[in-house]
């Protein structure tokens, strides 16, 4: 994760911009977790469709990378994060 930029999108756009790029029809939530430096994004998905370069788009878009993937019972969570910003540390 890259901690020298600057300007992020805040974390509003960046949730919208991944549920455009998953795709998640039905059955999805997420929460958006912080700590000092660092801060995620959690989502959970029931039908959802990302391949390799939704993943990649998601990252240049807002920085943020697919740290994890689990499934069960049908359904998915995937875990997103990023380095915070300077301005949004301090």
């Amino acid at each position: 994760m890259n901690t020298k930029n600057t300007s992020q999108l805040p974390i509003d756009e960046c949730e919208e911009w991944i549920w455009d790029t998953l795709d998640c029809t039905k059955d999805c939530g997420f929460e958006y977790i912080k700590d000092r430096n660092r801060e995620f994004l959690i989502f959970n998905a029931n039908d959802f469709f990302a391949d390799a370069k939704a993943l990649v788009k998601i990252n240049k878009t807002t920085g943020m990378k697919l740290l994890q993937m689990s499934a069960h019972n049908g359904y998915t969570r995937l875990w997103f994060g990023r380095y915070r910003s300077e301005m949004d540390i301090n």
